[in-house]
């Protein structure tokens, strides 16, 4: 089993809540591990990580509140946050559906639409085209979907509409290059 421990020896100033939500989860599926192999051509982790582990050491993260509405967001989260809608709303079958997907989602929903906040700052990298998420699809869907409620379903379920702008976690490469 790879441990929190495991992952800072590589990135030692990585801040705990990014490792435990983004790397740690992923290392201990069967098949991936820590570190990943290197190169990491046809690995699974190259899909994730897009570069070897010496340059995301160059990656800083700060925790910011960020515009997280909808038009905030990379192409490919916005398309990811179309599939979701599709698979989660609409029922539609896409690939969204393991990963207890809809049941995450409605957690998140409960918790955004309540606290009016995120149960945990998503992990995001910015990109030319917005903040593309790394960790945190199911928070950042809830978070639009909560944004789009009508003033009537709010009242009719006592919830609240969260604010566009949200904590999070935003990466930052010493070059300024992105993961892409």
């Amino acid at each position: 089993m790879v441990t929190r421990q495991d992952i800072k020896a590589d990135l030692p100033n990585w801040p705990d809540d990014v490792v435990d939500q983004w790397l740690l989860k992923l290392a201990n599926q069967p098949g991936m591990g820590w570190p990943p192999p290197d190169p990491m051509t046809g690995h699974r982790w190259e899909l994730l990580l897009t570069h070897p582990i010496s340059w995301w050491k160059d990656v800083t993260w700060t925790q910011e509140t960020r515009d997280c509405s909808f038009n905030e967001l990379s192409i490919d989260a916005r398309k990811t946050m179309n599939s979701m809608f599709r698979a989660l709303i609409e029922g539609e079958d896409n690939g969204f559906g393991g990963d207890n997907s809809l049941a995450r989602f409605q957690r998140q929903l409960i918790i955004v639409t309540r606290t009016g906040k995120f149960e945990r700052p998503p992990v995001l990298f910015p990109i030319a085209s917005g903040l593309s998420p790394l960790d945190g699809n199911h928070r950042i869907f809830a978070h639009h979907i909560a944004l789009q409620m009508s003033d009537e379903d709010l009242a009719k379920y006592k919830v609240q509409r969260p604010a566009a702008s949200q904590s999070v976690w935003i990466a930052t490469h010493k070059n300024g290059e992105d993961p892409g």
